[in-house]
């Protein structure tokens, strides 16, 4: 076997599906130089990149320990941070378009100056136009007394137009009904499915190289976690409709005003000049009035009652808003996986058609926590009080697992000098599903990367590939890396390191890497950076390792 056939075997690979788990395991050196690792890794880190590559380690490599190696990184691929600041925003006040909302029903529900007093208001003027119909010319109210009702009520109106009433004409400004209802709709469109990855990982490794038989251990430790805002259709409709629904309800307000002025013309021409013409054009004015009124003071705007371009939620029920209060459905679902695994490697030099060839296996115990944790923006608890999110809830819902699973690996050294070296790994041989507390399936299935190197005594440079495309946990894009690396070795003391990730599964992804590495003795720390390329709050990441080697 050469490196030709190893490379043909790892393209013949490629067709497994992979899923749920990035390969992105936290090693300080390896994210500096772009994430590569698997023909490139160094003794106790070959347990996370390719155990066969610890039988291809220097001669005078003995032993290795990292402990620990820890880091992260935040992935906020669509601004999610951002979008959630722009929610949140308060202005000088304090205040948040939320609060303004909230403030904006409040008076919109004040019994007097609010929709109920426009209400009683439209009650009064229908008192006196049934008054008025029942008695034509012989009644004891006026065309005075009803100008000063409808005076009342058009005073009401007026009172609400800016507030809650929308615009009549170019000419108006909106009601901050209308305004903060359209800008909370808006900002809940922008957050709508935008997801937040988080990634971290602690590792604790052991190995000793040798060229007939070499073995690691190590404990390493994974965690991915996604979140995203889930808007439903109903929440930015139900926001939006109270355009079209003050829109309605001014159009109704405007008809009684409307037909009251017409009753007072008729009622003070009967006044002016009794007869029984001027009579009948008090009753069909009144009976004009009171059908006015009635559609008012019963003015209803979304639900079952009305028609289905108004909703399925209830803005108006009887000439008044149905709540002081917009009720959402709009839902946080947090989901995400925790592995732990107790690796354990192997790994020799086998000659295969007058080849050597390092082939490794580690098998390994992991242990499996699912979250899976869903609340809502604007849930409430039975005392009526917001439910704000909370650990414990989240920690009640996950489920764990207990399973076996295997890499295995092989690694072949070329050139005149040996300084060429090409691996292949497949990380998580086995696939597995995991069922989280709600019903959702997290899957751990085959990962299958190759990569190639080359070094020199001062000089490493690695080129690592994904051949399968590993899916998301849960709301994220899916990964398939391709990865560049380099290092500098001054005297096996300092180590300048600089690299370049690609995903070729999702755009604007990719990330620049650098790190720098202190090696005295037989000690060695080492830090890795990471940041997206065009923006570095989209992706960021650091990990660190201290370890010893000789």
């Amino acid at each position: 076997m050469n490196h030709k056939i190893l490379l043909g075997a790892a393209i013949a690979l490629a067709s497994i599906q992979a899923s749920a788990i990035p390969f992105a395991p936290t090693d300080a050196r390896s994210m500096a130089m772009g994430g590569t690792g698997v023909s490139s890794s160094t003794m106790a880190s070959t347990i996370q990149f390719n155990p066969a590559l610890l039988a291809n380690t220097r001669e005078d490599d003995h032993f290795g320990l990292k402990f620990p190696q820890m880091g992260g990184s935040v992935s906020d691929e669509n601004d999610f941070v951002s979008e959630v600041e722009d929610f949140e925003k308060e202005d000088g006040f304090g205040k948040t378009n939320i609060d303004y909302l909230s403030d904006t029903l409040d008076i919109a529900s004040d019994p007097i100056s609010g929709l109920p007093g426009v209400a009683d208001a439209a009650t009064e003027v229908g008192r006196i136009s049934a008054d008025l119909a029942a008695n034509p010319g012989t009644s004891s109210e006026s065309s005075t007394t009803l100008q000063t009702a409808n005076s009342s009520l058009t005073g009401k109106i007026a009172g609400l137009r800016s507030t809650v009433i929308s615009s009549v004409g170019a000419t108006t400004p909106d009601s901050d009904l209308v305004i903060y209802s359209g800008l909370i709709a808006n900002d809940l469109d922008d957050l709508n499915n935008k997801a937040l990855r988080v990634n971290g990982g602690l590792n604790i490794a052991a190995a000793i190289p040798s060229k007939k038989f070499s073995l690691a251990v190590g404990l390493t430790g994974q965690g991915v976690f996604s979140g995203k805002i889930i808007v439903p259709q109903q929440d930015t409709d139900q926001l939006r409709n109270y355009t079209s629904a003050t829109d309605a309800y001014l159009t109704s307000a405007i008809a009684v005003t409307s037909a009251t002025n017409d009753l007072v013309i008729a009622q003070q021409t009967l006044e002016g000049s009794p007869s029984q013409t001027n009579i009948d054009a008090v009753v069909a004015a009144a009976s004009n009035l009171d059908a006015a009124q009635q559609a008012l003071t019963g003015f209803n705007y979304g639900g079952d009652s009305t028609p289905a371009e108004d909703g399925d939620v209830v803005i108006f029920q009887n000439g008044e808003l149905a709540s002081s209060d917009v009720a959402l459905d709009s839902q946080v679902h947090m989901i995400g996986a925790a592995i732990a695994d107790i690796n354990l490697s192997a790994s020799r030099i086998f000659n295969i058609a007058g080849k050597d060839v390092a082939i490794g296996i580690t098998p390994k115990l992991q242990m499996v926590t699912v979250f899976d944790y869903k609340f809502e923006l604007d849930g409430k608890d039975e005392l009526g009080n917001d439910v704000e999110f909370n650990e414990d809830d989240l920690t009640e819902n996950t489920k764990e697992y207990s399973t076996f699973n295997m890499d295995i690996g092989a690694a072949y050294q070329f050139g005149a000098e040996k300084q060429f070296q090409a691996g292949l790994v497949i990380k998580n041989l086995m696939a597995k599903d995991f069922e989280s507390a709600n019903g959702e399936t997290i899957s751990i299935a085959p990962m299958v990367r190759a990569g190639v190197s080359h070094q020199t005594s001062w000089t490493k440079v690695a080129v690592d590939l994904d051949l399968t495309e590993n899916h998301p946990v849960a709301f994220e894009s899916a990964s398939q890396y391709l990865s560049v690396g380099a290092e500098f070795d001054v005297w096996r003391i300092l180590q300048l390191r600089a690299g370049y990730r690609a995903n070729l599964a999702a755009s604007d992804q990719d990330v620049v890497t650098a790190g720098i590495g202190f090696s005295p003795f037989a000690i060695h720390m080492d830090l890795g950076l990471m940041a997206n390329a065009s923006d570095p709050e989209k992706e960021a990441g650091i990990a660190f390792e201290f370890g010893v080697e000789f």
